[in-house]
């Protein structure tokens, strides 16, 4: 694990609770770089544990695994779409999508409204996107990669999400599996930027995620490892076995800015059903900070607001 100094302080109490509702949720609930704000020394907090070392902050660290659920009223990574309005010259670009977080937990559990209830709602606008045709498993080519970047209504975060889809394209492979899925650079610096996850069933075709993890884990089993760098979402992608061929998996942070990426985006078929373990990736956005002007800037912008004024008072006493 690579050690990193948070700088964003509002990140440590952003990931000590978890969320509510079928939501955005936090991958680090109960994880955090302890009181000095430092990954990886004695005192960071780990929701699962500092692995078979005993020692927190070494290669074998594990982190938090959040599962969602069969029952899209009881799966907390669940948002509800209430509406979309699409680019009419592609079906599979959003330009708006109006949501609904809902309740998933039972009174049981602490919920305090029927499973399934509506809590909150927002909506993602789209800023950017970008569409990979043709990417390949091994020798094979097996689909098409959309990229997007929304804005989201309730709070102005950054949502990065993205959605493969197997075998439609004319040539394409209809036998390839997708077990994992990836977005990486989450880490700029000394910053570790917050991510939170989230599905939308917007289709028939659209597999739900299964679970989401701060990690670049290749395994179907097991706990995976820390990896602050990436977040691994697991499903089973596979147009052969009958599966929706497609997701919309959403990522929120805390960035203020993107930028594209090389290898941002990577899939893995994991050999479920016996097949070839295969890995591949492509460009595609990543959270960045927006830079932030130097002192010489503003001296020139106050500098230029100060002779427009001049400029000004001069013309109302000519």
């Amino acid at each position: 694990m690579t050690l990193r100094t948070t700088a964003l302080a509002a990140m440590l109490a952003a990931i000590t609770v978890p969320a509510q509702a079928g939501d955005f949720t936090s991958l680090l609930i109960g994880t955090g770089p302890g009181p000095d704000g430092i990954w990886g020394n004695g005192n960071d907090t780990n929701a699962i544990g500092p692995g078979l070392d005993g020692v927190l902050g070494t290669a074998d660290d594990t982190t938090v695994k959040v599962s969602g659920a069969n029952s899209q009223a009881g799966d907390k990574l669940y948002l509800k779409t209430l509406s979309i309005t699409p680019n009419n010259g592609d079906a599979n670009v959003p330009l708006s999508i109006n949501y609904a977080a809902t309740e998933w937990r039972t009174a049981a559990a602490g919920g305090t409204v029927p499973r399934g209830d509506t809590v909150a709602t927002g909506t993602l606008n789209l800023i950017d996107f970008h569409v990979t045709t043709g990417i390949t498993l091994g020798t094979e080519v097996i689909g098409d990669v959309y990229d997007f970047v929304f804005r989201d209504s309730r709070d102005n975060a950054l949502v990065f999400g993205s959605r493969f889809i197997l075998g439609q394209g004319a040539g394409y492979s209809d036998d390839a599996e997708l077990n994992f899925m990836y977005r990486y650079g989450f880490v700029e610096g000394d910053t570790v930027f917050d991510v939170q996850a989230a599905w939308l069933f917007n289709s028939d075709f659209d597999l739900r995620m299964y679970n989401a993890s701060r990690s670049d884990t290749r395994s179907l089993t097991g706990v995976p490892t820390l990896d602050l760098n990436a977040v691994s979402m697991q499903a089973d992608v596979n147009l052969s076995e009958g599966n929706p061929y497609s997701g919309l998996y959403l990522l929120k942070t805390d960035a203020t800015d993107y930028k594209w990426m090389d290898n941002a985006l990577g899939y893995f078929q994991a050999g479920e059903e016996g097949q070839a373990l295969l890995y591949g990736s492509t460009g595609g956005f990543a959270p960045t900070m927006a830079p932030v002007p130097e002192p010489s800037t503003y001296a020139l912008m106050l500098a230029g607001i100060g002779l427009i004024g001049m400029a000004a008072r001069r013309r109302m006493n000519t």
